[in-house]
């Protein structure tokens, strides 16, 4: 019962906002993903942006254009009054209403485990459209430690269902190749990083 009524309350923007500024040090994927988002004149579309937390840290919006999808209506609200640099659309990610090729960098950012693999899957077809050939997929998503028992206790109680094994994340990345890989920490969790690009066409 106190599980349900903590994840009511993380389904509210504004709480789940505070949450994730209080427990989350964001420099750390700015860090991971250094050599791509410490850039400008960039097109970069976060899918699953949520209220922009995470990117308001991680990425200049005056020096790039930063566009953030969120299927929920509330997050994309706060997040278009909170980030007015940035521009936010309710979209699901299975459907984006972008024009092919229209985006640089695609980040997904702890969202891949609140998706079952048919919606990653369907996303990434969508994200292979609208990325650009020379283009970056950038997914950071948490992953069990057996020696990290406050963490576990944590991600056993997420409200996203489909933390993965490294291996599991790894297969979701149908047509694309992963050219790049790290470990970093983000609060008490472990987060395994990802890049990846188009499968080169001949």
């Amino acid at each position: 019962m106190l599980l349900q009524a903590a994840h009511r309350l993380l389904d509210i923007p504004l709480v789940f906002r505070l949450q994730q500024k209080l427990c989350n040090k964001y420099l750390n994927v700015r860090d991971a993903f250094s050599r791509y988002l410490v850039t400008a004149g960039t097109d970069i579309l976060d899918v699953g942006c949520a209220s922009a937390a995470c990117a308001g840290q991680i990425i200049d919006m005056k020096q790039n254009r930063y566009v953030g999808v969120d299927i929920d209506a509330r997050c994309i609200a706060l997040a278009s009054k909170l980030h007015p640099d940035g521009r936010f659309f309710q979209q699901d990610a299975r459907k984006l209403s972008f024009d092919s090729g229209s985006f640089d960098i695609v980040m997904f950012n702890g969202v891949w485990h609140h998706m079952n693999d048919a919606m990653v899957l369907a996303s990434m077809d969508e994200v292979r459209r609208v990325l650009r050939p020379t283009g970056v997929v950038l997914v950071a998503e948490p992953v069990f430690r057996s020696d990290w028992p406050v963490s576990t206790f944590f991600l056993k109680n997420d409200r996203g269902k489909f933390i993965r094994t490294r291996n599991g994340y790894r297969a979701l990345f149908a047509g694309f190749d992963i050219v790049e890989e790290t470990t970093f920490r983000l609060a008490m969790h472990e987060l395994c990083g990802f890049v990846a690009r188009k499968h080169a066409v001949c």
